[in-house]
């Protein structure tokens, strides 16, 4: 009985045995897998397609697959793969890709070839890569128009084109299919295109580059440069103000969030802030002293009279500020070279809430000087404003001040102010939220002529104006 046993024991164990061998044989490599030949090119560039030829062959199982790999010193920068069907010859292609600041040098090709059982073959060949250098490029514009750029002397892969374009210009760079004229089979060259993203010029981004001047030369023109080794272009945005009217541009002074620049500005003046393109929308521009362009919300129009002003980009608060500098005081309330409004803690730009007043003369702003001697306040009721206690005066600080009512003839609007006891403007009756209120003030009369209006929202300027 004992015997019978063990010899139950040892059949199962040998059977055992054999399935497990069975399982293992099973993915045990079997066949060969044999590369004949394997043929290229010995030169390609950067941005080609490289063909090659290969020859395969198989014993005892059936061949499957093959793949390519391109190296760029250690590491593996393109591959390809291609399902084989038997023996025999077969072509394929592997990108040899154009990146920045890499280096002429040689490249490695390797094709690896396996079976149905994983018995494999690989064998290499070395590609010396070049970086193309194009007789031209295209600069291909937002609307379509295509402007010629060309080699730039002593400047190796830097291309230029010289032409009176938009001082913001949006386009991509295209650099055509490479070709080096020997017509060799194993090369096809790709056209290739570059955008933008992030900020960058990046091959293949499919937003257009935004380009940036400040002004023209002599000849009304200006150059867009791209260079195909770096990947860098120009013009490309500075940190500061760009007057259009006046051709000028000035870089910001200041530091951490407070920027700004003194200067003269003429009236009707258009201007842009440049360097800060993707946080602009979120800026408050003070109304007070700039329309919105119709045509372009990345303008300004300038309200005030000629002058000498500081203009102030707050990036803590978000907020594009001006102050007058030229004939800031005032001697008298007649014929006022300026106007500054001082009130409580419900009054203040670009926001109360952030920024308020709160009868502090360092936080006293301008009215804008339209003209010699008309003055305007431009308040947003719940943003600007909320409660009315404030008061008109000749400087920044305490001294000449316009005293309600004996200080005005309202001309229109008079039902929404009244006076305080001690002359300040008061709310006659709740101004209305979410309207701009519009004060204007006429010093060459006495008493001064007042409007108050309120408006559901601000025109913008039409560049025909």
């Amino acid at each position: 009985m004992r015997n019978r046993f063990l010899l139950g024991m040892m059949a199962l164990s040998l059977i055992g045995m054999t399935s497990c061998k069975d399982e293992i044989d099973q993915f045990d490599d079997h066949g060969s897998s044999t590369i004949v030949s394997f043929a290229g090119t010995e030169k390609a560039y950067m941005g080609d397609s490289i063909t090659f030829d290969f020859e395969v062959k198989s014993g005892g199982v059936k061949i499957n697959q093959a793949k390519v790999q391109l190296y760029y010193g250690e590491e593996m920068v393109s591959e390809a793969f291609y399902s084989l069907k038997a023996d025999g010859k077969y072509s394929g292609k592997v990108l040899a890709p154009y990146q920045k600041n890499t280096p002429d040098g040689e490249a490695k090709v390797i094709l690896r070839i396996q079976n149905e059982r994983f018995s494999n073959d690989s064998k290499e060949m070395t590609v010396a890569i070049e970086r193309p250098k194009y007789q031209t490029l295209k600069l291909v514009a937002a609307n379509g128009k295509e402007y010629t750029m060309t080699p730039v002397p002593g400047k190796e892969y830097e291309y230029k084109a010289r032409e009176a374009f938009p001082l913001d210009m949006e386009a991509s760079i295209v650099a055509p299919a490479y070709s080096d004229g020997t017509g060799n089979p194993y090369l096809q060259g790709n056209e290739l295109k570059f955008g933008m993203d992030n900020g960058k010029i990046v091959l293949n981004a499919t937003k257009n580059i935004g380009f940036e001047n400040t002004g023209y030369g002599e000849d009304g023109k200006y150059e867009i440069t791209f260079n195909t080794l770096t990947f860098e272009g120009s013009p490309f945005p500075k940190f500061g103000v760009r007057f259009d009217t006046q051709n000028k541009f000035l870089e910001f002074d200041g530091s951490g969030n407070v920027f700004y620049i003194e200067t003269e500005f003429k009236k009707d003046d258009i201007i842009k802030i440049s360097g800060v393109k993707e946080e602009y929308a979120d800026y408050w521009k003070n109304p007070t002293w700039f329309d919105l362009v119709k045509e372009d919300e990345t303008l300004l129009h300038f309200r005030g009279r000629d002058g000498k002003y500081k203009l102030t980009l707050n990036k803590g608060m978000n907020a594009i500020m001006m102050e007058q500098l030229e004939k800031a005081s005032s001697s008298s309330t007649q014929n006022a070279t300026a106007m500054w409004v001082i009130g409580n803690d419900k009054i203040g730009f670009p926001s109360y809430a952030q920024n308020n007043i709160n009868w502090n003369t360092d936080k006293a702003f301008n009215l804008v000087p339209l003209t010699d001697t008309k003055y305007e306040l431009i308040l947003l009721v719940g943003q600007n404003v909320n409660g009315v206690n404030f008061k008109f005066f000749g400087q920044k600080g305490w001294g000449l001040e316009w005293k309600g009512p004996g200080a005005y003839t309202a001309k229109e609007g008079g039902d929404y102010i009244k006076y305080a006891s001690d002359g300040n403007f008061n709310a006659n009756a709740t101004w209305p939220s979410g309207k701009y209120m519009v004060m204007t003030v006429e010093t060459s009369t006495s008493p001064n002529e007042l409007w108050v209006k309120a408006l559901d929202e601000l025109p913008s300027y039409e560049m025909g104006e």
